[in-house]
């Protein structure tokens, strides 16, 4: 590891030199530039930062308003102040530039929206903008995980930890039971359907998140589970800015299942062996008895023991690089970027490699047109056969990991339902996926003054590859029986999709009168092509996957195809009077290929009022404290068509061969599978959401958020219906069923110590979401075999609910193979009897609610941030009470678990001889606070800088996933309900930024 570590990092230093010879190409001469900031009366402004754009290099006006820096002589200056707008300015010959701070402050801000931006205060949907300071805050390389916790609403579970793998996105919680609740991608204007591990975060600029109908509308059906929109960097003003940041780092586990040692686990062995089997005096003896297996009692005779999460879990080293270069003229402006990922996960064999190459350039070619082009392309590889994380935490402390040949033993305690989770690392497996995204616009003036016109084209290329082949010294590839050994499998999949849009806007201002009318056209086409081989027996494991046709046994081939296309118009009008009273009216219509013929259409309506009660004479001259006070309300529908594609087609299924028993090849067949029935009345789901939000900003922006409260009811849900099977058929896609979801969230912004030197701003954020369903088939009855209850959660536990645990000498009579030591189970209707009548809902799996705390402060150079995430009232499996599923009578357990004995009646946990006959489950509500991230950096003052050739430096220490606090402990992954999965990994980062 050591090894490692210093080859790495060698690596790390010759990168840095390297890049510190290249910036003697780009390196200007540097001049001193002084002047002072006032406000439009001619006051002076303190704290005032300044800064180079670009770069890091900064510094801020002091108690006379006054700054002084070093820039070089074509650079421009950024001015910025709580209460004001951002300013611009370019070093003149002087040296001397002197600023106003003016316009309309903070409010003026421009934020972006659905096909266009719009000033903050004029806004009259919900949203949330996302800055690169939000962004910044967390240092992992994956962009959601930076986001965590951070946007009310915006809720992100990252079920599977594991690098380069993608987290559950929800806006506003789930309306939809079979349908996809994943929300709308767009990125650079264009809608992308591919990863968003595939995005180097350090590549973005901003992003929104669209919440109500509203915002949503322009958007229509794709926008119902509400719209991110991510921009990227593009080219700015001046001279080349060459830039560097890098990240260096490694990753551990951030807490393991604490589980039984040795000797406790002897115990617990000999409680099962007396409380479910009945053993006594010599049966319980670790070598006369049965209590352990004969493997096991050779290493207990030895003392050999092996603590098995030691073998799959490692720490991991991660490297960050990525080199920039932008700049421009007033006609041209570009920026490139490459950047490269190398990141070990903290599982044995996991790993990511990322390459991403990207390029924006926008041109202007008179006063009439200016068009431009961004590409962005990436190599993603994650494969690696990882080891099975359950079967580790389980295994016997004295279960043989090798034998004496070095080969993995398949059984350690031989038991084949717990495996050694090694006996399938040593498999061959490449997983490589490519993509390329191409975004280009035109923009016109046309010869009408306020009327401009639009084009964007977006194409999106995917292709996915996967090859595995298990060689003779893995479980799955042996020789076995005397079939000759090694077992591959190839896929592939091509993924492409297209999106032209056009877009006519009318923009003009007449008296008090604004008006902004936008007209769009678009269409859109996917295609997806897959393949998969697999086969069985190789004379040789050289040729590993490369050579399919060699299999000898249990060939298949698989292939489909896939293809969508949709056809949309859309409308939308905004109109404010004096800045006071803002209206928006949308309406889209949108045709999907994958309804019916004659259900394809569906239009999708909204409208939104804003009252900026500021800007009324009564506040505005009379309450000075007040910056913004504005009131909206919204209404609007929005559909849902993320189904799979020809739902409304009979589809029939030929996995079957038929075999004539003459001895003949066996041949194809098609059958109608229990789910190929297709609906020809299928059409969209729909969401009609009511929002009433609040705005505000006070004390010249030092204290600032947003309130919001929706209620949304989906109508028409896209559900899969269970129907007799005497149809001929069981499943069936159809349009039934209601859901309602309604929520409150709170965003607060609080600029605490705002001195010369020092700043403290703090961001808290709560979001409270209910969901249930109001109707399923119309009948007023229960679809108990998928677990939706009318009147209750989406997402619910439907079982027996346990209530404490039996006692010697009570009555067991009424639930069936109770005991002493058995889970006592709730009687729910109270006829005296357990049965299946007396199961309930134990509780929602989405939380009650979810807040975050986040605080950044700056000293001089000296910056820190630290944000807190939590999760509150989810229910979860409680897999530590589950005894029974954890140890199966033979495997570990968790260390001083508290489970009952004849002398330990007081325990929390059931007896280990407890049978469960009912498979009933156990749960917990469950709160969780985490430590998301903490951040220490200094920022290198621009004459330092200067000494060694460059315009500035920041350098940086991190640590992500510090811990967690929660009234559960062993799990190893939060955000997943399975105790066992991928671990939360801690990262400690050290992270560089020099500009050139």
């Amino acid at each position: 590891m050591i090894k490692k570590i210093q080859i790495k990092l060698k690596g790390y230093i010759t990168t840095l030199v390297l890049l510190l010879f290249i910036h003697v190409s780009y390196a200007q001469d540097q001049k001193k530039v002084t002047g002072k900031v006032t406000d439009e009366k001619g006051e002076v402004l303190v704290g005032v930062s300044v800064r180079v754009k670009g770069s890091n290099t900064g510094t801020s006006t002091d108690k006379d308003g006054n700054y002084t820096l070093q820039a070089a002589p074509a650079a421009i200056l950024v001015f910025s102040y709580v209460g004001f707008s951002n300013q611009e300015a370019g070093v003149n010959a002087t040296g001397v530039v002197n600023i106003k701070m003016a316009g309309d402050k903070q409010l003026d801000e421009v934020v972006v929206v659905g096909y266009g931006t719009a000033k903050k205060k004029d806004l009259t949907g919900g949203l949330a903008v996302v800055g690169k300071e939000q962004i910044n805050m967390v240092s992992t390389p994956n962009l959601m995980d930076r986001l965590v916790g951070q946007v009310a609403g915006f809720n992100i579970t990252t079920g599977n930890a594991a690098p380069g793998q993608d987290q559950t996105l929800l806006i506003r919680g789930e309306n939809s039971l079979s349908a996809s609740n994943n929300p709308l991608i767009i990125l650079d204007g264009i809608p992308y359907s591919g990863s968003l591990v595939d995005l180097d975060p350090n590549n973005i600029e901003n992003l929104t998140i669209l919440k109500d109908a509203s915002a949503v509308a322009i958007y229509g059906s794709r926008g119902s589970n509400g719209v991110i929109l991510i921009q990227t960097k593009r080219g700015i003003l001046g001279k080349a800015q060459v830039n560097y940041k890098g990240q260096l780092g490694f990753a551990e586990p951030m807490q393991r299942i604490d589980v039984m040692g040795p000797n406790e686990y002897i115990r617990f062995k000999q409680d099962i062996g007396r409380l479910r089997l009945g053993y006594t005096g010599e049966q319980l003896d670790p070598i006369a008895g049965n209590i352990i297996s004969v493997t096991e009692r050779e290493n207990y005779k030895n003392g050999i023991t092996s603590n098995w999460q030691d073998y799959i879990f490692q720490r991991g080293i991660t490297m960050d690089h990525q080199l920039s270069i932008s700049g421009g003229t007033q006609n041209t402006k570009y920026m490139a970027a490459a950047s490269s990922l190398s990141q070990e996960g903290v599982v044995y064999n996991s790993k990511l490699s990322r390459l991403n190459v990207t390029a924006n350039i926008d041109q202007t070619f008179n006063n009439w047109l200016t068009v431009g082009i961004g590409t962005q392309f990436t190599q993603r590889s994650d494969g690696g056969i990882t080891p099975n994380i359950e079967h580790a935490i389980k295994q016997s402390p004295y279960g043989k990991y090798k034998d004496a040949a070095g080969y993995y033993v398949a059984e350690p305690m031989e038991y084949s339902l717990i495996v050694n989770p090694m006996r399938n690392v040593n498999a061959d497996q490449d997983r490589i996926n490519r993509s390329f995204f191409l975004t280009g616009y035109a923009d016109l003036k046309l010869p009408v003054k306020g009327l401009t016109a639009r084009s964007n084209f977006g194409y999106n290329y995917r292709n996915g590859f996967t090859g595995t082949y298990y060689g003779r010294d893995t479980f799955d590839g042996r020789e076995q029986a005397g079939l000759v050994g090694g077992k591959a499998s190839v896929s592939n999949n091509q993924y492409n999709d297209y999106t032209w849009e056009n877009i006519l806007k009318y923009e003009r201002t007449f008296g008090d009168h604004r008006i902004d009318a936008t007209g769009l056209f678009s269409m859109n086409q996917t295609r997806s092509v897959n393949t998969t081989q697999n086969g069985e027996g190789f004379v040789t494991d050289d040729t590993g996957y490369f050579i399919m046709g060699n299999a000898s046994r249990n060939i298949t081939n698989v292939s489909g195809i896939s293809e969508t296309a949709m056809l949309s118009y859309m409308g939308r009008l905004n109109y404010a009077y004096k800045g006071k009273y803002l209206a928006t009216f949308t309406g889209r219509t949108d045709g999907a290929s994958v309804f019916a013929v004659n259900r394809k259409y569906a239009f999708f309506p909204s409208a939104a009022l804003a009252w900026n009660i500021s800007e009324e004479k009564f506040v505005k001259d009379n309450i000075n404290w007040i910056d913004l006070v504005k009131l909206r309300v919204s209404y609007g529908a929005n559909g849902n068509q993320a189904i799979t594609a020809y739902r409304t087609l009979d589809r029939l299924n030929s996995s079957v061969k038929y075999t004539w028993g003459d001895g003949s090849t066996a041949v194809n067949t098609a059958y109608l599978a229990g789910d190929g029935v297709g609906n020809p009345n299928l059409k969209w789901e729909t969401t009609y959401t009511t929002n009433v939000g609040l705005d505000f900003q006070l004390f010249k922006n030092r204290l600032s958020g947003t309130i919001d409260a929706y209620l949304s009811n989906t109508k028409d849900l896209l559900m899969i219906r269970t129907v007799p099977i005497m149809n001929g058929y069981s499943r069936i896609w159809d349009n039934i069923g209601q859901t309602q979801n309604k929520g409150f969230e709170v965003t607060l912004n609080s600029l605490n110590i705002n001195s010369e030197n020092f700043k403290w701003n703090s961001t808290a954020v709560f979001s409270l979401d209910r969901d249930k369903i109001v109707e399923l088939r119309g009948d007023g009855l229960d679809d108990i075999g998928n677990n939706w209850f009318i009147g209750k959660p989406l997402r619910v536990f439907y079982d027996y609910n346990m209530i404490g645990i039996w006692q010697k000498g009570e009555n067991y009579a009424p639930q069936p193979g109770a005991g002493a030591g058995a889970a006592k189970l709730e009687d729910v209707d109270g006829n005296g009897k357990i049965e299946l009548a007396d199961r309930k809902v134990i509780g929602s799996k989405m939380p009650r609610y979810t807040a975050s705390f986040s605080n950044r402060f700056s000293y001089k150079n000296f910056y820190m941030s630290a944000l807190l995430t939590g999760v509150f009232g989810v229910w979860r499996d409680d897999h530590m009470a589950n005894i029974g599923a954890w140890t199966f009578g033979i495997t570990n357990y968790v260390h001083q678990a508290n489970y009952w004995t004849p002398e330990n009646p007081g325990a929390t946990i059931v007896s280990p001889g407890y049978t469960n006959s009912l498979g009933h489950g156990y749960y917990k509500k469950v709160n969780y606070v985490q430590v998301k991230n903490i951040t220490l950096g200094y920022r290198v003052a621009p004459q330092l800088a200067k000494k060694v050739g460059v315009s500035g430096i920041d350098v940086n220490v991190s640590v992500n996933n510090l811990d967690t606090f929660s009234n559960i402990r062993q799990v190893l992954n939060y955000d997943n309900t399975w105790m066992a999965s991928y671990p939360t990994a801690r990262s400690y980062m050290f992270g560089l930024n020099v500009n050139f």
